[in-house]
């Protein structure tokens, strides 16, 4: 209990220290998650009640998908340019208008060219995120900020996930007359206005000083090129393992064990509040252990639990294997994602995000392309066990790329002015 009462302490004590800019974000964060929890559990019952058929439902899936590794690499550039805050208000002004429009009609070629837009947008604003929160915060709280970071996305999908099944029948309620396809409208441009508001937070900080790229900057130097090499392999590598799995873990549920939609979809809640409870206390394992060691054991620690949920036979097995993989392997995503962003300048911090997405984007989109067929032909096992290796290449890998890298040894992180007027600091130090 000391241990734990000692890292709730250390916690507190790093989140009173998050800047105003990054507690606005966090805000920013949590509309913008709402509505993607929304339109996760509405929008393919939304298109099928409008006479759209399953074969349409995946295209205007994948039109976002295409929306967002269009937009990865260009993304970074506006970011590093034209500033982190503009860019994030951007992506969701662009992903608001683009849900608006999906819901506003079900004609093929709109929805299709509005989920394209959506896309464009989810990517300038994860893009912006990381590099943004890096900018106003210290090497103390940093590890703290990401994992709130990451935490609050999935709390907040949860609740957009809760509010999402429930608004149809609350406004059907309230509207006996209301068909259920037009409930559906109805919820999706809530959602809309959710994502759309993630702006809001962001247009009080007018006025922010934020480090910019300037066009005659000298680039980089070699030695920090070449650590986006790592970087992109374990990003396309877990992109590819993912892929061959997640999509499809509803119908492994269903499939193997008879399971209903409401107890996948009770699954699949549980995992997002474990896995959100694991990644605010990593940074308490990390402060003893590192942030890589701690990921990379985290990562490490999965794999047992997707080999298991291959060959498991038994539904509560299965069912808690799928939660402690959840939570090691999600753990990890804001060490990682803390790491990364202190061991490269603040000039590549914006592409390696763009790297990232677009290689992960891609990844996933092939190996879910062909996940389908490994199932129909090899049964759910191969997958699980496929995604394992590529699991594991990419802990290893990763860590031998950075293994000798200090963490405490990043380039100073320069904070806005608004930021040093509000903590009282000059330029980050040890």
């Amino acid at each position: 209990m000391t241990a734990v009462r000692e890292a709730w302490r250390d916690f507190l004590d790093a989140a009173r220290q998050f800047s105003r800019p990054a507690r606005l974000y966090l805000s920013a964060e949590f509309l913008m998650w709402t509505a993607h929890g929304i339109f996760a559990v509405l929008f393919n019952l939304y298109l099928v009640a409008g006479g759209h058929s399953e074969a349409f439902v995946g295209r205007a899936i994948s039109s976002s998908a295409v929306g967002m590794v269009v937009a990865a690499l260009p993304a970074g550039w506006l970011a590093d340019r034209w500033g982190r805050r503009r860019t994030l208000m951007l992506g969701a002004v662009l992903e608001g208008a683009g849900h608006l429009l999906r819901a506003l009609s079900t004609n093929e070629p709109l929805v299709l060219g509005a989920g394209f837009a959506a896309g464009l947008g989810q990517s300038l604003f994860q893009i912006a995120a990381a590099p943004f929160l890096t900018d106003h915060s210290t090497p103390r709280e940093r590890t703290h900020l990401f994992s709130v970071f990451f935490a609050s996305a999935l709390l907040a999908g949860v609740f957009g996930n809760a509010l999402g099944g429930a608004l149809p029948s609350w406004l059907r309620a309230l509207a006996p007359t209301l068909s259920l396809f037009s409930a559906y409208r109805v919820a999706l441009l809530v959602g809309a206005v959710f994502a759309a508001a993630a702006a809001l937070p962001l247009a009080v900080l007018r006025g922010l000083v934020e480090p910019r790229a300037t066009a005659g900057a000298p680039p980089p130097p070699v030695h920090e090129l070449r650590k986006l090499r790592p970087i992109a392999l374990n990003a396309a590598l877990i992109g590819c393992g993912a892929g061959l799995v997640i999509p499809f873990m509803n119908l492994y549920f269903q499939n193997r064990f008879a399971c209903t939609s409401a107890q996948i979809g009770l699954f699949f809640g549980v995992a997002q509040v474990f896995t959100a409870l694991a990644a605010l206390a990593a940074p308490a394992v990390a402060r003893r252990f590192g942030k890589l060691g701690t990921a990379v054991a985290s990562e490490l620690l999965s794999l047992p639990f997707l080999v298991l949920l291959g060959g498991e036979r038994h539904l509560p097995l299965a069912v808690g294997a799928f939660w402690l993989r959840a939570t090691f392997m999600q753990a990890s995503t804001p060490l990682l994602q803390a790491f990364i962003m202190e061991v490269l300048p603040q000039e590549l911090r914006a592409r390696s995000t763009s790297l990232m997405n677009m290689l992960w984007n891609v990844g996933w989109a092939v190996s879910a392309a062909t996940a389908g067929l490994v199932i129909e032909r090899f049964g759910y096992e191969m997958p699980f066990y496929l995604t394992a290796v590529l699991y594991l290449t990419a802990a290893i890998t990763f860590y031998r790329a950075f293994r000798g890298t200090r963490e405490s040894a990043a380039t100073p992180v320069r904070l806005s002015e608004e930021a040093k007027g509000l903590r009282g600091e000059g330029p980050a130090s040890e």
